[in-house]
Order: C-alpha cells, then structure tokens, then sequence
C-alpha cells in the first residue's frame, strides 16, 4: 500500500512538473505578453475590471503557485490557467483582438493538457489515487480535467431611463456611442440595418477624401445583412437624427450585447467634440 501511495505521489509530481513546462513555454511565446502578469487595471485605467472580473489570475502567478508547491495535482493548475484565457475573453468584446489572442490560447492549452491527460490518466491528474490509498477525508472529490461549461450572469441592467417619445440626455447618448465601439462585426451589422430601415436618414458617408483607403462607395439602402457584413465599409451615424422610441430599442440592444464585457484596452471612444452628436464607426 505505501509503495502504491509513493508511486501514485511520484507520477503526480512528474504530472506538476510537466505542467510548469507547459506554463513555461505558453509564457515563452512573444505575443503571451499580455497574460504574463496581473493586469495593472489601475494604470490603464480599467475602473470596471475589478468589478468585472472577480478572480484575476496570470501565467506569472501560476509559474510562482507551481514553484511553491501550492497545487496538489495537475487538475488544480489546468483551473487556474483557464481562468486566465476566460479573463480576457469575458473583458473584451467576441472579435476583438484581445478576445481572439485568449481564444487561440486556450485552444491551444487544451490541446497540450489532453495530451498530459492521455499520458498519466484523469486519475493521476486530479489526484484521485492519491485519495483513493488514503484514509477517508471529508474533502470534496477532485473535478474532471475538461473545463467547466461557462456559466453566463446577467448584470444588473442601467436602471436610468429616458422618455421615448421625449428628448434623448446627453449622457445616454454618449454612452450609447462608446458601446458602439465594444460590438461585434455582426452586432454591429445588426445595429446599422435597423437605422438603415427605419431612419436612413441617420446614416451619413463621410467625404471621399476622409474615407478609408479600402472602403467601398456604398449607396442606399445599404447591405448590413449579419452574414455577409464585410466590415470594408466607413460610415457615420448621426445619433440625434435617430427618432427616440427607435433609439430607446437600439440601446437596450447594445447594453445587452456589452454586459459583462467592460471597456476594454483594445476599446477607441470615437466621440466628436461634444462627444454626442455623432459617431463615427470603423467597421
């Protein structure tokens, strides 16, 4: 039984020890950058991440618990490094560049930690026959190594309203704006065909000489379908011009679409000088 225990020990040893090398050479990589260290949301000045992301984690931290002997398997640390793609992924926006590089890790990681699994057993990685030859304890079982299905949780909606048949405040205006620029391609694509069939008036092209070198004349009624959005196109979008009960549907839209995904880095408020009237929109 003790030579059992002390092989089962050893192999969950080994099981840690290839885990830092595999947190090792993720870290190694030159666009890991981002994801070596905690955020320092205070000099990006990310007010809302804290209140986003309620458990921060970073390779570094990782690489320092596996130095110290702080996880008790493999499972334990696969955890931890998954949050920290999870991280990035609930802050910024689907699409955006920050999402895309922490969707390609953890695609990545999992495939290097199916082949850790494949190699010792789900037991060896969770730690299970090291329970098993122990005495009963009333600690909880270990989880599977697969990842958690992601459980989404809805925010508390902002509560502050306007009048849809009244005048639309400045500072529900200016925040519809800066949403704008948190969307997807096709959220955003969804956003422009509902202006475009309901007040095409709203919707303005910039002069040719301020257009992008790729974009394409577009002429009305414009093609905003989700599915064949190109996003080639520059256009304006003239907030005041937009009737109030229509702007009212299109912001509970956006704040749904946003919730839970906060400013982001990759964020660029696009305002014009009172910051209201108009928006423009890179898509």
């Amino acid at each position: 039984m003790a030579e059992g225990a002390a092989r089962d020990a050893g192999e969950i040893a080994e099981s840690l020890r290839k885990m830092a090398k595999m947190v090792n050479n993720l870290s190694a990589r030159a666009d890991c950058e981002p994801f070596r260290e905690p955020v320092d949301w205070k000099a990006l000045e990310l007010y809302d991440y804290p209140k986003i992301i309620k458990k921060m984690m970073d390779l570094g931290t990782i690489k320092r618990k596996l130095d110290k002997g702080k996880y008790s398997d493999a499972a334990e640390c696969a955890d931890d490094v998954r949050l920290v793609w999870k991280n990035c992924m609930t802050y910024n926006a689907d699409g955006s560049d920050f999402y895309r590089l922490g969707e390609s890790y953890s695609k990545r990681f999992e495939e290097r930690f199916q082949k850790l699994v494949d190699e010792f057993g789900e037991d060896v990685i969770c730690g299970n026959i090291a329970a098993q030859a122990a005495p009963p304890s009333k600690k909880k079982p270990k989880t599977s190594p697969v990842p958690n299905a992601s459980v989404n949780k809805k925010h508390k909606s902002d509560k502050k309203s306007f009048d849809p048949k009244g005048i639309i405040p400045l500072d529900v205006r200016t925040r519809f704006a800066a949403r704008l620029q948190r969307l997807s391609g096709m959220e955003l694509g969804h956003v422009l065909s509902v202006i475009d069939e309901k007040c095409p008036e709203a919707l303005e092209e910039p002069p040719e000489d301020q257009l992008r070198s790729d974009a394409q004349r577009m002429t009305k009624k414009h093609n905003y379908a989700l599915d064949e959005f190109d996003g080639g196109s520059q256009i304006e979008i003239d907030i005041d011009a937009i009737p109030s009960q229509i702007f009212g549907e299109l912001d509970v839209y956006v704040k749904e679409q946003v919730s839970g995904r906060g400013r982001g880095p990759w964020s660029d408020e696009l305002l014009t000088e009172d910051g209201t009237k108009k928006k423009k929109v890179k898509t």
